[in-house]
């Protein structure tokens, strides 16, 4: 095992010290959440609640919508903890969501503006009772009896204002929780939503007091977070009706079918480089070493007398099977006999002139119609030039449409 230095230590302890001071500098701030969130894990949040409630109930959500969007279905519970910014047109909307047979469970300090409660003047609770303090709670309209031990931190309490109000909780001071039927469902007031946070739900007696409004069994739990500052506005299919939604579905597949079925290409369309090459581009380039280092001079002087007697046919409708005699009379009515001169030594791949028109003097290197026959490179590029001013040439003497 190898000794350790000083030079490993001082490695070690600097490591230690920019991790350090790494964690001083980026630790990131515990996030704090608003009061009685049903995901909050703090003190004053909901979660724990919440985690033994989705035990019990088969499907438990958070509500961030609008009451107004709540399902229009029968057997339902809504479950509000201490809401800030009702209004009285959501009020109204929920009242005619609980007639079709849904349940509401409110959860509030001091729940103005339900019409089917009403609160005892504060200042005359004040005048009886100190708030803040462990009450005896006792389940029902009567204070006889054994009762529960529960914190009680408001000073308001329900007014008994109605013979169909069904009294859950009372203390020595009034009614803390009442139940009504609100068409085929209930609302459930209860003035204690501290019972539910994390930190007091396992003090005295507050998890028996509120688990027994939980025993029924509903089709889904809603918990509104909307009115905690969690609220989302519904996503643009949610603005039509769901029959218009399906239609445009239903077309927009055909459609798509449709389209398959026509053999419609989708992207853009990619013309290959190798189409759009102009001459001196580096394909040409590779492809004129590769005949210069096979020696293949002669098979390209071929391919050029076939593009020219091509561009004769095209152009002066000669045949490609025609004869340099028949050829040679075809020029004479358009060129000078120079010129059809030039033509026939190109057809036959005679030796190519000299400058000025003259012919290449005796012992010069003779261009060979066969593909494998050795050509000089100063005749090949003769031919080459020549062959290019007669196809220009070929070019300005068109046939007349």
């Amino acid at each position: 095992m190898p000794r350790l230095n000083k030079l490993h230590f001082g490695l070690v302890l600097t490591i230690i010290c920019f991790l350090l001071i790494g964690y001083w500098i980026v630790k990131p701030d515990l996030e704090r959440y608003p009061a009685y969130l049903s995901f909050s894990p703090d003190v004053d949040g909901t979660k724990a609640w919440r985690q033994l409630l989705e035990q019990r109930q088969s499907q438990v959500r958070e509500w961030k919508l609008t009451w107004r969007d709540l399902p229009q279905h029968e057997n339902q519970l809504l479950v509000v903890i201490e809401p800030i910014g009702v209004t009285d047109d959501e009020r109204a909307e929920l009242r005619s969501w609980l007639t079709q047979g849904n349940d509401l469970i409110l959860f509030h300090h001091a729940p103005i503006g339900w019409d089917e409660f009403s609160l005892v003047e504060q200042e005359e609770a004040n005048s009886n009772s100190n708030s803040n303090s462990v009450h005896t709670i006792y389940t029902g309209g009567s204070i006889e009896g054994e009762g529960l031990s529960a914190l009680v931190v408001t000073s308001n309490r329900l007014a008994d204002s109605t013979e169909q109000q069904d009294v859950l909780f009372t203390d020595s001071e009034g009614i803390l929780g009442s139940r009504v039927a609100v068409g085929a469902g209930s609302l459930t007031v209860v003035l204690a939503p501290d019972w539910l946070t994390n930190d007091a739900i396992l003090e005295h007696s507050h998890f028996e007091l509120v688990w027994p409004l939980f025993h029924k069994r509903w089709d889904a739990v809603w918990i509104d977070e909307t009115h905690h500052g969690y609220q989302q506005k519904p996503g643009l299919l949610a603005v039509y009706p769901a029959w218009l939604v399906i239609a445009c579905i239903q077309l927009s597949a055909a459609l798509l079918f449709w389209l398959w079925l026509r053999g419609k290409r989708f992207g853009p369309v990619y013309t290959p480089r190798a189409w759009t090459v102009r001459r001196g581009d580096e394909t040409l380039q590779a492809v004129a070493g590769w005949y210069e280092r096979l020696g293949l001079r002669g098979e390209a002087l071929i391919h050029q007398q076939q593009l020219l007697r091509q561009l004769l046919y095209e152009h002066w409708g000669l045949s490609p099977s025609a004869s340099t005699a028949q050829a040679a009379a075809l020029a004479r009515g358009r060129w000078p006999e120079a010129q059809v001169a030039r033509l026939v030594r190109l057809l036959e791949l005679g030796p190519p002139a000299q400058p000025g028109g003259v012919q290449s003097p005796p012992g010069a290197p003779v261009v060979h119609p066969h593909p494998q026959s050795p050509v000089h490179a100063k005749a090949f590029m003769a031919h080459t030039r020549e062959m290019s001013e007669i196809i220009a040439l070929i070019e300005q003497h068109k046939l007349p449409k």
